[in-house]
């Protein structure tokens, strides 16, 4: 998965009436409330401007590098307890199956295999929408090979019209995976 910004925009506002700046950093929108991460910035008095915004700009982009890998390791970890609460789900089966056959007259004390079930079908929409990105993010990769091999390496031959349907190929699957269409 790519840890770039695909269409980064910097929005520079300079607030009415005050010695101060609203950054944005957006990605390919120019509506500043669209902004990945903002900051307000005030220059120095030697009127540093640029410093200070490639300051920001920096800081900004280390920011969304932390947000994104914390993003991910929760992403990692979801995936983690959903397959741990089968497995779990599994063993308790047996256990509850192996339990509810010694109980000679129903007595109330049998096992709930529903709560089993639930357990093993918790929904998860944020973690699924974050897997289909990078499932689509990964097809994405290989259309982006593909075009890069024709422009840069293959030039004008007979598998040039190949090569481009895949691509096209490509973006279809990426844009049923984050649509859910597929998994």
């Amino acid at each position: 998965m790519s840890n770039k910004i695909e269409n980064p925009v910097v929005l520079i506002h300079k607030r009415e009436n005050h010695d101060s700046y609203a950054v944005a950093i957006t990605n390919g929108s120019h509506d500043f409330y669209d902004g990945l991460l903002m900051a307000s910035v005030s220059p120095d008095k030697a009127d540093n401007s640029f410093a200070v915004f490639a300051m920001v700009g920096y800081y900004m982009a280390a920011e969304i590098e932390k947000l994104r890998a914390q993003r991910d390791a929760l992403a990692a970890e979801n995936v983690a307890l959903r397959s741990k609460a089968a497995e779990l789900a599994h063993e308790a089966s047996k256990i509850y199956s192996a339990y509810n056959a010694t109980i000679t007259e129903p007595d109330g004390d049998f096992m709930d295999m529903q709560t089993l079930h639930e357990m093993q079908c918790i929904e998860t929409p944020a973690t699924d929408a974050f897997l289909a990105e990078v499932r689509a993010q990964g097809v994405d990769m290989a259309r982006n090979a593909m075009i890069d091999f024709v422009d840069g390496e293959v030039g004008p031959n007979k598998n040039v019209p190949g090569l481009i349907r895949g691509a096209e190929i490509c973006v279809s699957i990426a844009e049923q995976l984050r649509k859910g269409v597929i998994q």
